[in-house]
């Protein structure tokens, strides 16, 4: 039995391939283009650094071990947070042995603050055993403003908040891919009790309580626009093609016209699914037409 956090699909497959390509973009238009500081890589919810495919019995690489596999050259820092104890105890375990890397783990040395931190210094990564919202919020406002970031937020229901998005947007020099749970929100609207996680996620009250998954997608995409310096935020409705029951989206926003274009045409692209079918290790998708 793995140890590692299970319960992805395909989906989650595909979402990693549009991560890794838009890398691939983003590193090559900041090495020609970024002058003014460093370059960081924020992943607010890092997992265990691999996800267990049940279906299949597999474990596939998960976004903090992409990102730093291919791109430990190229990003000065890694920030990556993980609330769950376990989890963050088996992720720097997992980076540890894939990189042989060596983490010196030990309680926040900050008063009055209780959690733990993983460091290594080369390459610079710091794991915070903390709830993200919290912990990027305190590093936008307080790190150096001419780093610039990469930041992907991939949560796991309606933990990630519209407040902490907004502090990222309102910082500036930040790229951002987001994980919005479009299914949960939708289904969470409908039920009262629930409300005050859409509340959470959506920023404040004004969302239906019952629409569908498009246009939760798309009043989420709206209430981003308001800050107009990122018009217009991308979006990619993922379901799976085998079980289309539940839905999320990516949710893309920067303010370069560049590298929103090329996000837009990797989210678009064609060949997505198979190549999602791909990272299970299987070719073409007989199994799910």
């Amino acid at each position: 039995m793995s140890n590692h956090f299970s319960g992805g699909d395909l989906k989650t497959a595909a979402k990693l391939v549009i991560l890794e390509e838009y890398l691939d973009v983003y590193t090559t238009i900041l090495d020609t283009h970024w002058e003014w500081g460093d370059l960081w890589y924020v992943d607010t919810h890092s997992g265990t650094g691999k996800t267990h495919i049940d279906e299949k019995g597999i474990d596939i690489d998960g976004s903090a071990i992409r990102a730093i596999e291919d791109y430990s050259g190229f990003f000065d820092r890694f920030y990556l947070y993980e609330l769950n104890e376990e989890h963050f105890h088996t992720l720097h375990q997992t980076l540890s042995e894939i990189f042989d890397l060596s983490f010196d783990v030990s309680p926040v040395d900050t008063n009055g603050e209780d959690f733990l931190v993983a460091r290594c210094d080369d390459p610079y990564i710091r794991i915070m055993q903390m709830d993200s919202n919290q912990g990027v919020s305190f590093l936008a406002d307080n790190a150096n403003s001419t780093s610039h970031w990469f930041t992907f937020i991939d949560p796991k229901g309606l933990t990630a908040k519209r407040s902490t998005l907004d502090t990222l947007l309102d910082r500036g020099n930040v790229d951002i891919l987001l994980n919005y749970q479009t299914t949960g929100v939708m289904r969470s609207a409908a039920a009262e009790h629930a409300h005050g996680a859409v509340r959470r996620t959506m920023g404040d009250d004004d969302w239906p309580e019952a629409a569908s998954r498009e246009e939760y997608a798309e009043i989420y995409k709206q209430k981003l626009e308001e800050n107009r310096d990122i018009r217009p935020v991308l979006t990619k409705g993922l379901e799976s093609p085998d079980d289309r029951r539940c839905r999320f989206d990516l949710v893309f926003a920067c303010t370069n016209d560049g590298a929103r274009n090329a996000m837009e045409s990797i989210m678009d692209q064609d060949t997505l699914w198979e190549k999602a079918q791909d990272e299970f290790g299987q070719s073409g998708l007989s199994d799910f037409f």
